[in-house]
């Protein structure tokens, strides 16, 4: 009778050991690689677990992101003694040249724990889909996550990477334009050569890929799925290295990286004693970036050669007192989840770090409202007047990526819109059918 009774004992153990097994190993668990900035090493990693949690919770519960307006609901949701996030592992922390912190992780982000914790709080969700495509799921939260973590690293370098070249100018000898000697032209060449700073965003950049890119058997798992994989190749200090991504848009945000490498070596002043101008000359410019690669140079080499005839009257060269340059600093920011169009009392307009791509203006509308990038939500297709704005203020000057072609705004008459389009070449703005197509840039206000 004792042996029977301790078989029971024994056999309701085992049960409930094996309960309380599956129960954890049922627990919902995702991992996912994020970014963050901030003023601090405490601020930018905060700002990283934050991404994570409002990743996995778009992901597996709702789409909503209202909760996170509350910064102390969201401070507590992003915090590994909660229990929301399980742990975490730091890839690449960094110190900007601006004095902020750069930060890429990996955390593990419980989904079950995530759940209990908002439901305690009151706030009514909706579990999206059943929780057996967790791999699934998995999968798109990482491709996802990539792209918000690339863009976020493209921002993050954009500033320093106005502030990467030394300048120096040479001017010849002046020559005469007629016969009178009332007018001259004088040879001035800009040469541009990195500093340190490039080595700074050369090596963040391949640390943020790093903790990014595909394992080679992530690769093979990715391609027997049927599923594109997407290689860039990064040239930096006699080393190239090959990163492998699960998006598109990962590569497009790269592109706008590259694509800005003319206005980043064409920040400069050029002053005479009398009066100073930007940028100028026809430029002779180190290919930055190619097909699928990025060719990063290290402290000390030449970027660029800008060379022109500085015209002047002889009443005008009298008044100067010789050429200098000095580089211009920063005159474009990237904040608020996107490049900077204008800001007056700390508010302004941001543009989207890429296009959303080519389609009719109703689709264009939904694109944008429906886009969320870099942590916010509330884009929106432009108006006339904003990407007017866009234009003057990013495309002129380099800032953007954008393609020279027709891009969707919209005009309002009484409660009505109706479509628009504007021309990122020449500035040529015109009423469109909305069943033609055009290029999409999202833009908010903050």
């Amino acid at each position: 009778m004792k042996s029977i009774f301790k078989s029971i004992i024994l056999i309701s153990l085992f049960v409930t050991n094996f309960q309380i097994a599956l129960a954890q190993e049922e627990e919902k668990a995702v991992t996912i690689t994020v970014s963050g900035s901030g003023k601090t090493q405490e601020e930018a990693k905060q700002s990283a677990l934050r991404s994570a949690i409002e990743q996995a919770f778009g992901t597996f519960i709702s789409s909503k992101t209202e909760i996170f307006n509350d910064q102390v609901v969201a401070e507590q949701m992003a915090s590994v003694s909660s229990g929301n996030i399980k742990s975490f592992s730091i890839l690449n922390e960094s110190q900007l040249p601006d004095d902020r912190w750069g930060v890429t992780l990996k955390a593990l982000v419980s989904v079950d724990k995530l759940t209990s914790f908002v439901e305690a709080k009151g706030i009514a969700i909706e579990i999206k889909g059943g929780m057996f495509a967790l791999n699934i799921k998995q999968q798109l939260l990482n491709e996802q996550g990539e792209i918000k973590a690339v863009s976020e690293m493209v921002g993050l370098l954009h500033e320093p990477m106005q502030i990467s070249f030394d300048y120096d100018i040479k001017s010849s000898d002046p020559k005469s334009l007629d016969a009178e000697s009332k007018n001259w032209e004088i040879p001035l060449v800009v040469t541009a050569t990195t500093n340190k700073n490039i080595d700074f965003c050369a090596n963040y950049c391949i640390k943020t890929l790093a903790a990014l890119s595909l394992s080679s058997k992530e690769v093979t798992s990715y391609q027997s799925l049927n599923k594109a994989v997407f290689p860039v190749v990064i040239n930096y200090n006699g080393v190239a290295k090959t990163f492998y991504l699960r998006k598109q848009g990962s590569i497009n945000a790269l592109k706008a990286l590259t694509k800005q490498w003319e206005f980043y070596t064409r920040s400069f002043t050029v002053q005479s004693g009398m009066d100073e101008s930007n940028g100028n000359g026809n430029g002779q410019i180190h290919q930055f970036g190619g097909e699928g690669n990025i060719n990063f140079l290290t402290t000390g080499q030449q970027a660029a050669t800008f060379s022109w005839q500085d015209k002047r009257t002889l009443s005008q060269i009298e008044q100067m007192t010789g050429y200098k340059v000095k580089p211009r600093g920063i005159v474009s920011q990237f904040k608020h989840g996107g490049f900077v169009v204008f800001e007056e009392n700390g508010h302004g307009l941001v543009a989207a770090i890429t296009d959303l791509g080519n389609m009719d203006w109703n689709s264009a509308k939904t694109a944008c409202e429906e886009l969320i990038i870099n942590g916010y939500s509330d884009w929106h297709l432009p108006s006339k007047k904003e990407l007017n704005a866009v234009y003057v203020n990013l495309k002129q000057i380099g800032v953007g990526g954008f393609a020279d072609s027709w891009y969707w705004c919209y005009y309002t008459e009484g409660n009505k819109s109706y479509a628009w389009t504007q021309h990122s070449s020449n500035g040529e703005q015109s009423n469109y059918t909305e069943s033609g197509t055009g290029i999409v840039r999202a833009v908010r206000a903050f």
